[in-house]
């Protein structure tokens, strides 16, 4: 595998310098940058596209955290226990669900303007799997939106952070085991971004499949990028389907939240029949993975490419879900009269970058928070309205370890000298058919690596992704499309080998060859670029013909 994708030399690059590089514009990145920058250190913030791209500015149902009467943070651990499907770290879990609710108030301190009821308490909702009323929200189904709006204006207040838009981040420059930066390419030019810390906060894989409530940048190229740069993963074979995306000819993979759910809607197979209460005492609010795998049941049954989600017994439905009631009205539906077509599609990646407590990675001087980061917190299968709170906490305990950290010395000699990539005949070729190929790996993914996945079929994944990726060795990336099409390629991968590697079923992962849950497997599985290499030296046999991959057990904290 190529450590870089590109040709580059950072002696003749232009430099952009500061003491933090932030990479990302969600609520883990822009919390990260804004602590930095209150703790007195100077801030590259690398984003993408905009600063209002991302994950959480879609986010629609809400906020986790015990703020109710009835509740505490150990009926909140409990869910998320319960949701985590056996793998959820415990000390973690209680870490984020404590200071969870301090973080949100600091966020309201700073103007995020949450949903309040009459005597100015916070408005809570109640989402799949919660024991409880805990969702804070704010403009009813906008909370994402509020949540990225309050954190932008306080990072622009902050001197200390400069941010740079349409900067795409291409790998990750380490010297002697240690980031120094990353290389770039900014408004379509490759420049050299120093910091002695660097911080991933890239979001999730969603795009890696055909159907997703994610946004274009998530093809999971951080990820990516810290495996190149020696970094460990976790937990790669979990993979969030949501239950409710709408489901119309011409329309995007738009998000119907749990809330609606929560709220009271039903869910009804193509025979107008409600259906949950038969598969789990909790119905609609049983967790994500259950739900998903219900409505596909019925849909594949029913020989429909959709289910229905019934929201007219709710009465003011409109008004509690405004945004969702707009757009599905766009497409010709009424949340209040109608009945709304959904199918699940890909939402959130449990699994990624493997961090300690503070956000720390193996590799020294680099730390990663949000979606790109796993903590353990998410488990198999991730509580609904944990995410956003494990962006706050995250980014806040990043900043912090960076903060008390030593600065160390830059490297004296330059840390990455020229790469020459050799030219052939193939590479025009090669590049023109990046999108085709990015559509290729969406279905392939969508049809082995999806809900329902089994050994001849992930074996089928692999062997073509692998032939992919071999075809893009030897040549310089010079796009943003292709570029995210490398990427692309080793998060399949990671994928694929971990959900061939895990031979049972827990929380998202549904093995149709191992429909049950082992507790052999009640483990987090850590991977490497390095051991994948050593291991591809001497390939084995399991006990059952397939492949053996790389990876070691680490226990679950109890």
């Amino acid at each position: 595998m190529q450590r870089y994708l590109m040709n580059f030399d950072t002696r003749s690059l232009p430099v952009y310098e500061a003491e933090a590089l932030v990479i990302g514009s969600g609520v883990a990145g822009l919390t990260a940058a804004w602590h930095l920058a209150r703790a007195g250190k100077s801030v590259l913030l690398a984003v993408r596209d905009t600063l209002f791209d991302s994950n959480t500015n879609k986010a629609q149902g809400g906020i986790a955290a015990s703020f109710g009467s009835d509740d505490n943070p150990q009926l909140h651990l409990a869910d998320t226990l319960v949701a985590g499907a056996g793998l959820t770290d415990r000390d973690i879990a209680e870490l984020v669900v404590t200071e969870g609710p301090e973080d949100i108030r600091l966020l309201a301190a700073h103007g995020a303007e949450f949903d309040r009821t009459a005597n100015g308490q916070l408005a809570l909702g109640r989402e799949g799997c919660h024991c409880r009323h805990r969702i804070v929200h704010a403009h009813g189904d906008a909370t994402g939106a509020e949540v990225a709006r309050a954190l932008n204006a306080m990072v622009a207040e902050e001197a200390r952070v400069r941010p740079l838009t349409h900067c795409y981040v291409v790998d990750l420059l380490v010297h002697e085991g240690r980031v120094h930066g990353a290389v770039a390419l900014l408004d379509g030019k490759k420049v050299v971004l120093r910091a002695p810390a660097v911080v991933l906060a890239t979001g999730g894989t969603g795009r890696l499949f055909s159907k997703t409530t994610n946004p274009e940048g998530a093809t999971g190229s951080g990820l990516a990028m810290a495996w190149r740069a020696g970094a460990e993963v976790m937990d790669m074979e979990f993979v969030q389907f949501h239950p409710t995306a709408l489901a119309l000819e011409g329309c995007p993979n738009f998000l119907i939240s749990e809330a609606v759910r929560g709220a009271g809607a039903v869910l009804r197979n193509g025979k107008g029949e409600r259906f949950m209460p038969k598969y789990h005492p909790m119905a609609e609010l049983a967790p994500r993975d259950v739900v998903a795998r219900c409505i596909f049941k019925e849909m594949q049954e029913g020989g429909m490419d959709h289910a229905f989600l019934d929201a007219t017994g709710i009465g003011d439905a409109a008004q509690k879900f405004p945004m969702i009631a707009e757009t599905c009205r766009q497409y010709g539906v009424d949340i209040e009269k109608d009945l709304i077509p959904i199918a699940p599609a890909a939402h959130y990646m449990m699994g990624g970058v493997h961090t300690d407590a503070h956000g720390r990675t193996n590799v020294a001087g680099l730390y990663a928070c949000g979606e790109a980061a796993c903590t353990g917190l998410q488990g198999a299968n991730r509580l609904a309205s944990n995410s956003l709170l494990e962006g706050l906490v995250f980014g806040r305990r990043v900043a912090q370890a960076i903060a008390a950290a030593e600065v160390p010395e830059a490297p004296r000699a330059a840390f990455c000298a020229e790469l020459q990539f050799e030219e052939h005949g193939l590479r025009e070729t090669a590049l023109s058919d990046t999108a085709r190929l990015n559509r290729e790996t969406q279905v392939l993914m969508t049809q082995y690596l999806g809900i329902r996945r089994y050994a001849p079929g992930i074996l089928k994944a692999i062997q073509e992704l692998s032939r992919l990726s071999a075809l893009r060795e030897g040549y310089a990336a010079e796009t943003a499309e292709e570029l995210d099409l490398r990427g692309r390629l080793i998060a399949d991968l990671l994928i694929a080998r971990a959900a061939l590697r895990r031979r049972e079923s827990r929380g998202a992962h549904y093995r149709m060859d191992y429909p049950e849950k082992s507790e052999k497997w009640r483990c987090h599985v850590l991977d490497s670029k390095e051991e994948q290499a050593a291991l591809e030296q001497e390939k084995g046999e399991s006990e059952d013909g397939h492949d053996v991959w790389s990876g070691r057990a680490v226990a679950v904290m109890a």
